[in-house]
């Protein structure tokens, strides 16, 4: 996998502005690319889990008791 830029306050700005169409000021995109950046950061530290050859979870579906089904 490459190696990602950091999220921004400019990217930000540029895509709210590209893809929405909305402006944002300087403030509110410097406190979303913090935001933005710990995620990313998050979801980096998970990829890089040894679990690629873990199965999944076995799925569980709870039974209610006590419930007439007549």
């Amino acid at each position: 996998m490459s190696a990602r830029n950091p999220v921004t306050p400019n990217t930000l700005k540029s895509v709210a502005a590209e893809l929405a169409g909305q402006h944002i000021s300087a403030e509110k995109a410097a406190a979303h690319a913090e935001m933005f950046e710990n995620i990313m950061q998050m979801i980096e530290s998970l990829r890089e889990l040894p679990i690629k050859d873990v199965e999944p979870a076995v799925i569980f579906r709870p039974v209610e008791r006590g419930v007439d089904k007549s």
